[in-house]
């Protein structure tokens, strides 16, 4: 009797009901895991910040050479005091925490601006028309009625005259008037008015102009002049542009050069804020800080200092608020913010202290603790592989040393390193002046600060050349594994202070031509000193190289925003994870001048566990340096940065609408009385037992990226881009096949007419993320042109806007992309999965940008109402192909834990590729009562015809199923012709072997436990010509009982022989595991390359006996035990090369300062199983051990590999932390063909 089911259906989805479907079932998530397994707690890192409260912080100019010319236009203009409003920026007003964590916006009025916007008594003032520069200002004071510079004083900055004075003369009785223009453009009037003064009487007037008050009015009797005057009176508020054509020989230092500007009433917002929350260094600083820090994660430990107020990092300096070292909890919060606040500028710049402070503290015990100033710390959760950092922020030039710290470790000495590399006196760290602030940094970078911890810091290392020695000493990399301190440097209002000619600053750290001569030691750092001259400015670049951070040189608030921003980013893209790359290998563009260039350009996505789950995806791309001599990669953009405003973002959902899509708002969300609609579900509050609330729509903009109420209503988010964890990018530019071929394959000229239209369309990168869309992004250019949110995701989208978030899983898949035939045109479709984050599979017409069309959603609905399997979370990754239904189709398997799966039945579904509508459903039964779910397919095209004849899965329980995408009746000479497809073919597929696996993989190891088959298995033209190997591993990693991996028994790769693929009705194999060679692990060694070491593994090479012999049976194939005692295993998809395969395998690791998982990657010989006759690595042993072709080596990286190939034809094997260069069999090189080899 048959063990499958064939049947065919035609069900469309109705999009009404999906909701309510859906609502029934979204408590039912069973034990798959909604956090990554390959996690572990995760370490999160050491901060240490310290702002500058010197009393120069005081004043509303910069640099501090500008300060004489308060009374001057220009010091009224961004272009000359950077301090000042410039209408091109953008300010906001902050949100601040009270001392116990309660969130405030911040905002201020026009007509009634704060002078001190964080502190309201203070004052205020009406910018409308009492507006008064200020030049220094006190925070702890009201508005000064001083004017003029006094050094930290409080003071105004006088209108100038030029432009706000103006005179008459000739008023010869009182009361007479005459009129005057100001420079403004105002038409003042001035009256005399009656003498005062007896005996000696004094000349009066009055001077007015429409709309202003007041003005000051003075006689001259020396010249008869009645002056008028708002040079020190409010006036509307106001600011000037340089203007280079207003006069010849225009520059900066020229005040004719500038025309006033007053402040619009679109405008008037903005210029409120930056009055008082940006108008000096110290109001602009809090604000940068306030901004910033709102989404620093609250895993991160945190304390702050001042430079000479606030000078303790335990809590007990009363001047820092309660600042006891700790997890930036919402209570802790509220303490930084309390002392942003209040902080006091009146000290000098004592940086050297204030650096020694921060890196003797790191000496202590408390930075390592696990509960920092808590309980429950031991020696086991001190982990060693926590980073620390330390974010420096002055306005000025130290001017004050410290006492060297003991043992002091200065940039010109001779010294060994903690990992005994030793330094040298080499450039660009060294200096000739000792003890510096650049001294004091490379001091508690190159000493291990906690002795008592193994040195387990993972290095960061993202510019690689190829040579170990060199990329160690790159200052852009950190390779320190021991405990020490790395410093970001800023600097307000000192980039002019930059100004050697031999070391000129390009705006970064690692940049320009100072720095390369700094590099390469044809240019020494300029030694500082107390006296506090312009060399003390090259210090701060200097310390921060010596510390492996970086220096942010800044003049405006807007600049210091931007800036404080980017070193959180930097951060965290130190400690983020990435997840696997998508490689474009090989791709040609044109420069400017026309000379081809040929690149790599690849797209790496990544996600930050310890840092809100907040993701990113990039674009790098690598190009041969024929000056370096050396492949070089440059980040070209980052996603996160350029996310449209949320009111502007281009987000779609299912809809009744031409296209099958709506946008993503509240008006197409329903009712929030109805039941299972989006209003419905939003309207719940995922922090109290989902019951309703009135929040729907305040979600909903959430999701779309509002950022109001982050923090207190709604979950914190470090930035709106969700983590992207499982799902590898797809990129998608033109015609996708060779247009001959593809012209041949339906018999028309059809695709040369597609291939032409779609030649010059927009690339864009489609990608998954657990945000709850699908986002597509300019390839070009990294901004998010689209996204899509699945009808599947909506019942748990609430739970991303709750305080209490715990991960789930979205839009986790894969996103599959082909140029389908839909009998009349081609097509450009994705199908995108969701994985753990649902049941459900989608589709999308993406041919044209901005015209995409909504498909069809796929789930339980989609399928008859008897159907035995269901529809699983869909971690089946679909493939898309022509089959001899003369139609194109998705084939995916049924996926993990469908409703009913422990009745141990799976099943291949067949989906219409335009209409998503169920053609076939070949189900396979393995063992009843023990839960089954289809993986993904591999779909065999024999002939290289273009339509698929087989697909080959496995299933959890084991089994290896291969299913006939075939007529019956076959012809011996002819069995994959396609004169005779047609719809009704799909009524002859079947499941091959009369409904047997082609083999069942029981492990030999412990107990015969049947091994869960989860990637899809690599199809091999097996050595005789017949038939095919197909090659698998075994192993699961998505259950929550998964996570620290079954060690009862070894999970193993196969590669079974399938000889029965020439179109016959194919009898049951009956493949037994006993009749597969074994290969074994049969060392593990150090294996060295370029001068790296790491750890690496040789397989045995025993030969497998394919015919048979007199003394030896013929085999089926081979099979190779993972490592047991580790709990290794294969759980992604494999990469052929040549006659070499190529896969990850993975073990689950819990150690917090592990990556969760550790992988190795192999390189096995596809006809055996076993070692390979070349070498596939560039690595080979340390010692003598029989042979240097290596097997595997160690490197970690989620989301298994990616092979690309460099333009001199190097490949490589990459994974989301590092790439390695990797070798196919010489003999097998080129393209290999599928077409069946014929018996001579």
């Amino acid at each position: 009797m048959p063990r499958f089911q064939p049947f065919s259906c035609t069900k469309t989805l109705s999009y009404a009901f999906l909701g309510i479907a859906l609502l029934s079932t979204a408590d039912s998530f069973a034990a798959v895991s909604q956090s990554p397994l390959s996690l572990t707690v995760g370490v999160p890192p050491n901060m240490l910040l310290t702002l500058d409260d010197s009393g120069s912080m005081r004043w509303a100019f910069a640099p501090d050479n500008k300060r004489d010319y308060s009374a001057t236009r220009r010091a009224k203009s961004s272009s000359f005091n950077p301090i000042y409003y410039n209408p091109e920026a953008s300010y906001r007003a902050p949100i601040v925490f009270d001392a116990s964590g309660n969130e405030t916006q911040l905002s201020t009025n026009f007509n009634s601006a704060l002078v001190n916007g964080y502190n309201s008594a203070r004052g205020s003032l009406n910018l409308a028309e009492n507006y008064k520069v200020s030049w220094t200002y006190v925070l702890e004071e009201g508005l000064p009625t001083s004017y003029g510079y006094n050094s930290t004083s409080n003071r105004l900055a006088e209108n100038p005259l030029l432009d706000f004075s103006c005179y008459v003369d000739g008023l010869n009785s009182v009361g007479s008037s005459k009129t005057c223009e100001l420079g403004t453009g105002n038409t003042v009037t001035i009256t005399r008015g009656a003498d005062t003064g007896g005996w000696t009487p004094t000349r009066t007037c009055t001077a007015s102009t429409a709309g202003w008050l007041s003005g000051d009015c003075s006689y001259n009797s020396s010249t008869g002049r009645y002056t008028a005057s708002w040079a020190r009176k409010g006036v509307p508020a106001y600011y000037y542009v340089y203007d280079s054509t207003k006069v010849a020989s225009c520059d900066s230092e020229n005040d004719n050069c500038y025309s006033v500007q007053f402040v619009d009433s679109d405008q008037q917002e903005n210029f409120a804020n930056w009055y008082s929350f940006y108008r000096n260094r110290g109001l602009a600083t809090i604000s940068a800080a306030a901004l910033a820090f709102y989404d620093l994660s609250p895993a991160v430990r945190l304390s702050w200092q001042g430079l000479g107020r606030c000078t303790k990092f335990d809590g007990t300096d009363s001047n820092c608020r309660n600042n006891a070292f700790k997890a930036y909890s919402s209570e802790h919060k509220g303490q930084l913010y309390t002392w942003l606040q209040n902080i006091d500028f009146d000290q000098s710049t004592y940086l050297p202290a204030a650096m020694k402070r921060a890196g003797e503290f790191l000496k202590g015990s408390t930075p390592w603790e696990k509960t920092p100033n808590g309980s429950g710390n031991t020696d086991q959760n001190t982990y060693a592989c926590r980073a620390s950092y330390h974010i420096m922020m002055t306005d000025g030039l130290w001017n004050q040393s410290v006492s060297a710290p003991s043992n002091f470790r200065h940039d010109a000495a001779n010294f060994t390193l903690p990992d005994g590399r030793a330094y040298g006196l080499q450039p660009p760290y060294q200096d000739s002046q000792d003890n510096t602030l650049a001294d004091l940094a490379m001091h508690y970078w190159a000493t291990d600060l906690n002795l008592d911890l193994d040195n387990e810091l993972p290095a960061f290392t993202p510019f690689k050349s190829g040579d170990t020695t060199t990329d160690y000493w790159d200052p852009r990399n950190d390779p320190a594994t021991w405990q020490h301190m790395t410093n970001f440097m800023m600097g307000l209002g000192l980039t002019e202070a930059l100004d050697r000619l031999d070391i000129p600053w390009d705006g970064s750290t690692h940049k320009g031509e100072g720095y390369d001569a700094l590099v390469a030691g044809t240019a020494a750092w300029p030694p500082a000193s107390t006296s506090g001259g312009n060399n003390n400015v090259y210090d701060l670049w200097h310390a921060a190289i010596n510390s492996r951070g970086e220096f942010f040189s800044v003049d405006s608030p807007e600049a210091m925003v931007q800036a404080f921003d980017d070193i959180l980013s930097r951060i965290a893209d130190r400690k983020s994870t990435a997840a696997r790359p998508a490689i474009n290998s090989g791709q040609v563009s044109t420069d400017e001048n026309d000379n081809g260039t040929v690149k790599t350009v690849s797209y790496q996505t990544s996600y930050a566990s310890d840092d809100n789950w907040s993701g990113d995806v990039k674009r790098f791309e690598k190009v041969w340096s024929a000056q370096n001599n050396a492949f070089e990669t440059s980040e070209v953009w980052s996603a996160k940065s350029q996310v449209p405003g949320w009111q502007s973002r281009i987000i779609k959902m299912a809809g009744d609408t031409n296209s099958g899509l709506a946008d993503f708002t509240w008006d197409n969300a329903g009712s929030a009385s109805t039941a299972g609609t989006l209003a419905n579900l939003l309207s719940r509050d995922p922090e109290n037992s989902n019951l309703p609330d009135a929040k729907g729509e305040q979600r909903l903009q959430y999701l779309r990226g509002n950022r109001t109420g982050e923090g207190s209503t709604f979950r914190q988010r470090s930035s709106v881009l969700g983590d992207f964890y499982s799902s590898s990018p797809a990129v998608v530019s033109g015609p996708r096949y060779l247009v001959n071929f593809t012209n041949s394959l339906e018999g028309n000229t059809a695709y040369s007419t597609f291939a032409t239209n779609i030649a010059g369309r927009t690339p864009r990168v489609y990608v998954g993320g657990n945000d709850g869309m699908l986002h597509g992004f300019n390839a070009l250019t990294g901004v998010e042109e689209f996204a899509f949110v699945p009808s599947a995701v909506f019942p748990k989208l609430n739970k991303l806007t709750g305080t209490n978030y715990s991960h789930e899983f979205y839009v986790d898949g894969s996103p599959v992309v082909a140029d389908v035939y839909n009998g009349t045109e081609w097509r450009t479709i994705l199908v995108g999965t969701l994985k753990a984050g649902g049941k459900s599979i989608f589709a999308l017409d993406i041919t044209t940008p901005g015209s995409e069309e909504l498909l069809w959603e796929f789930d339980d609905s989609s399928l008859p109402d008897d159907a035995e399997v269901k529809m699983g979370y869909s971690f089946s990754q679909p493939t898309i192909a022509r089959l001899h239904t003369g139609t194109w189709t998705v084939v995916f398997g049924n996926g993990y834990e469908s409703p009913n799966n422990t009745n141990g039945k799976a099943a291949l579904f067949v989906v219409d590729a335009m209409e998503g509508t169920l053609l076939s459903s070949l189900e396979v039964e393995g063992v009843d009562g023990v839960a089954n779910g289809l993986s993904t397919p591999k779909l065999a095209d024999y002939n290289a015809d273009g339509v698929a004849d087989y697909a080959y899965a496995g299933d959890l329980q084991g089994n290896l199923w291969r299913f006939d995408l075939l007529r019956n009746g076959r012809s011996d000479t002819a069995p994959f012709t396609t004169e005779d497809d047609s719809e009704n073919a799909i009524d002859d597929f079947e499941v091959a072997f009369g409904g047997e696996p082609l083999f069942s993989a029981v492990a030999n190891t412990g107990t015969e436990s049947r091994q869960p088959i989860t990637s899809a298995p690599s199809l091999v033209l097996h050595p005789t010509g017949f038939g095919y190997l197909v090659v698998f591993g075994t192993g699961k990693f998505f259950e929550t009982g998964d996570k620290e991996g079954d060690k009862s028994f070894a999970q193993t790769v196969y590669g079974i022989w399938d000889k029965q693929t020439l179109g016959e009705e194919a009898s049951d194999p009956n493949i037994a595991r006993s009749s597969l060679q074994e290969q074994t692990i049969t060392t593990q060694t150090t294996v060295e390359a370029n001068g790296t070491t790491r750890q690496g593994l040789v397989l045995s090479n025993n030969n497998v006996s394919w015919q048979g012999s007199d003394t030896q049976a013929a085999q089926n194939g081979w099979f190779l035990n993972l490592r047991q005692s580790q709990g290794e295993m294969v759980v992604e998809n494999m990469s052929q090369l040549g006659r070499t395969i190529f896969f990850q395998s993975l073990i689950p690791n819990d150690d917090p300062c592990g990556d969760g998982a550790n992988n190795w990657t192999y390189a096995i010989n596809p006809f055996t199983g076993g070692r390979t006759s070349h070498n596939a690595f560039d690595y080979i042993p340390t010692t003598d051990i029989g042979t240097t072709n290596v097997s595997a080596v160690r490197q970690d990286g989620e989301g298994g590999g990616t092979l690309s190939q460099d333009s001199d034809g190097t490949y490589q094997y990459n994974t989301g932390q590092e790439s390695i260069n990797v070798y196919p069999d010489p003999a097998s090189l080129g393209r290999q063909s599928w077409r069946r080899i014929e018996q001579e």
